[in-house]
């Protein structure tokens, strides 16, 4: 075996980026306008209360902001064609420091789109169940905790799932929207005359706040930039395709509800409902079905939303633990399903801290919302200035996205003089971030940490057990599946084993079968499953569990004679990575134990024996021991 797998030590991306390239533009939109498309069923309620019935300009105003903002983000996800959004650029155009802010600050974006979200759902859950009212708070921290467990499993993220919620609630708006425009009489057609005819009333204040405000229309935006390790390539026309969609959908929706909904609510029913201005006008012209409809479809995106939130902020804070920001505890992986439940952990508990302070109020929530998240646009659109800059970029491209970015700036600006206690807030958090980066750079947690007595003991214990591992597993040749796929012509053999585990009962069948075959090479694939559409395929080696279970299976083989090729792959659905296997190295038959794992497992992380059950292509068997 050693002749064949000496180059197999360094494992890459080569083998498995196909894999986790899953997202086409179509599949790209579906993921942001999850986000996205959240906004128009808070935005509307949380606008009149700042401004009146003037609100929906200021959404038609910074639909303009939007697209040009949204060119750029295009051109941020080719740039960082492995993620991180606000961190990389910033990293990329100023300095580390510079990116380790922005990751705080889209951290509080996604900690209150998280808290938003939830609060947002449990109020359009209410506008159909009215008892919900009286719990709004403790049912939206509940949301948060029950999306926690199910990420620290280990959720695949669908992007599949994204495509069905996301068409399912843009065609209910349309509908909304239809619907309303068909029974509208000469009355409400007059009243939306008036209503936009109040923007030519404005004063300088109500334009600021209103203008500032709008912004969180399009919050989501940022989303796509964290997508990029996930898209197909090539990058700039991935993500062009499917920007253009979002910004297509967004345009026949949000300013079309929100101008309705304002313009034709009773006001009373606006003052008292404002968190639900869209399941409200949908009632009030189409009833009770049209009403659910927009009640079923709105909260489930709003729950998507709040998920989504929760995965990119777990990742925000792994790229700061990789870039030296945060410590390398809250990286720390369950021992069951490899996910990184500290990280989780906080990302969980601080947007139920921030619900429970805020008491569920839609205003506060949303005058912090937007301090993280226009201090993540501001420090994106300008870090994407400079790198122009330095390409020697002086054409219109650059000077509208100057003029994105002063757009941006003043939004900012506006923001952090007229929401006094989010910007407190906000400040706090983003100095205790500060320090907690700054003192993790420079080692003055650590010093402190393994000076403590019980730490000092511990500590050298640990650090051997990790080294006597580390030697063990370098005793073990693995080959990325492109490594094995090269080699597979010289050692060709008919089964190939799928390990989770260690099974010697397992093994013992696959050399049974293959021996009496009259083979002599047997291949044993692990595929190391990666949840979530945040990818980062390059840094990922084998686990502890994936080298015990390929080491179990070698020393088996070379008691019988065999030679037996064990081969590493990474996919976001170990299905799909088994049958690309398969593929690649022409056997005729895979081999799987039979699963031990409970159906909540299964329903969260996809069942393996029935995905390969229904893709299996022809001219392959699938044999299951045990």
């Amino acid at each position: 075996m050693s002749d064949v797998a000496g180059a197999g030590k360094q494992l890459g991306p080569q083998g498995s980026e196909h894999s986790l390239r899953q997202l086409t533009p179509l599949l790209v939109w579906a993921v942001v306008f999850c986000d996205i498309g959240t906004s128009v069923y808070y935005v509307p309620g949380i606008l009149y209360e700042r401004v009146g019935d003037v609100a929906p300009f200021f959404v038609w105003i910074g639909l303009a902001g939007f697209i040009l903002l949204a060119m750029k983000y295009v051109e941020i996800c080719w740039r960082t064609p492995d993620g991180g959004g606000v961190v990389s650029i910033a990293n990329k155009a100023f300095t580390p420091m510079v990116g380790a802010i922005g990751g705080l600050l889209i951290s509080i974006g996604y900690f209150l789109t998280s808290a938003i979200s939830s609060v947002s759902g449990i109020h359009y859950m209410a506008s159909v169940w009215p008892i919900l009212d009286e719990h709004v708070v403790a049912m939206a921290a509940a949301t948060l905790i029950l999306l926690a467990i199910i990420n620290t499993i280990g959720i695949r993220e669908s992007a599949t799932l994204a495509l069905v919620m996301a068409v399912s609630a843009f065609v209910v708006n349309l509908a909304v929207s239809a619907w309303v425009l068909l029974r509208m009489g000469e009355v409400e057609t007059e009243t939306i005359r008036q209503t936009v005819a109040l923007a030519e009333g404005l004063d300088r204040q109500t334009f600021l706040v209103g203008f500032s405000t709008a912004w969180l229309a399009f919050s989501g935006l940022e989303s796509i930039s964290q997508l990029s390790p996930a898209m197909r390539t090539p990058l700039a026309k991935t993500a062009g395709k499917g920007m253009k969609l979002v910004v297509i959908t967004m345009l026949v929706t949000s300013p079309v509800l929100t101008l309705l909904a304002v313009a034709l609510l009773p006001a009373e029913l606006k003052l008292l409902n404002s968190e639900r201005f869209i399941s409200e006008i949908g009632g009030l012209y189409g009833g009770w079905p049209m009403k659910l409809a927009v009640v079923v479809t709105g909260s489930a995106l709003l729950l998507l939303a709040a998920n989504t939130a929760i995965i990119g902020c777990y990742h925000v804070f792994l790229s700061l633990a990789e870039k030296g920001f945060m410590p390398s505890t809250i990286a720390a992986r369950n021992r069951y399903f490899g996910t990184p439940q500290i990280a989780i952990l906080v990302a969980t508990l601080v947007p139920i801290l921030v619900i429970w302070v805020a008491g569920g109020n839609m205003q506060t929530l949303a005058g912090l919302y937007a301090f993280g998240l226009l201090g993540a646009f501001l420090l994106s659109s300008a870090g994407l200035d400079v790198l122009r800059w330095r390409d020697a970029q002086r054409g219109l491209k650059f000077w509208l996205g100057v003029f994105t970015t002063l757009m941006v700036l003043v939004a900012w600006l506006v923001t952090l003089r007229i929401e006094g206690d989010a910007t407190l807030y906000g400040t706090i958090l983003v100095g205790l971030g500060l320090v907690l980066a700054v003192g993790t750079r420079r080692k003055w947690f650590a010093d402190w940490l393994y000076n403590m007595p019980l730490l000092a003991r511990i500590f050298p214990r640990r650090v051997e057990r990790a080294e006597e591992a580390l030697e063990h597993a370098e005793q073990l040749e693995i080959l990325s599946l492109t490594q094995a796929e090269s080699v597979a012509q010289l050692y060709p053999s008919s089964t190939m084993i799928a390990m989770r585990t260690a099974n010697p009962g397992l093994i013992s069948e696959a050399i049974a079968r293959e021996k009496g075959r009259g083979g002599r090479t047997l291949y044993v694939l692990y595929v190391e499953e990666r949840t979530g559409l945040f990818v980062r395929d390059w840094s990922w080696q084998p686990t502890a569990e994936g080298i015990d279970a390929l080491r179990s299976a070698v020393q088996a083989a070379e008691a019988e004679g065999l030679t037996l090729i064990p081969v590493w792959t990474v996919s976001y659905n170990a299905v799909e990575g088994i049958l690309r296997a398969a593929e690649a190295l022409g056997v005729t038959a895979i081999m799987i134990g039979a699963t031990q794992r409970s159906a909540i497992y299964h329903l969260l992380r996809g069942h393996v024996l029935a995905g390969l059950t229904k893709r299996l292509p022809p001219g392959i068997r699938l044999l299951i021991y045990g």
